[in-house]
């Protein structure tokens, strides 16, 4: 018997969830597949995120203090 023939014969005889967890993996495989492309070799990232030009999106110019202080306080009180 073969490797295919053999998962073949487990899954007819799973319970109903484990075959229908099987059936969406295998479709999640496929999709996968028609997303990449025909040479079979995974896309490449070509631009890199900029968090400093997020941050500054974000919080602008303001400088926002360290946490340290605020942490040290908190474990002060625990004491």
């Amino acid at each position: 018997m073969s490797d295919r023939d053999a998962i073949i014969d487990e899954i007819k005889t799973a319970p109903e969830s484990v075959v229908r967890e099987a059936y969406d993996f295998i479709l999640f495989l496929k999709r996968r597949r028609a997303l990449e492309p025909r040479t079979g070799k995974p896309q490449t990232a070509t631009a890199k995120p900029d968090f400093l030009a997020r941050q500054q999106a974000i919080f602008g110019s303001r400088v926002l203090p360290d946490s340290q202080g605020i942490l040290d306080e908190l474990r002060a009180d625990r004491f």
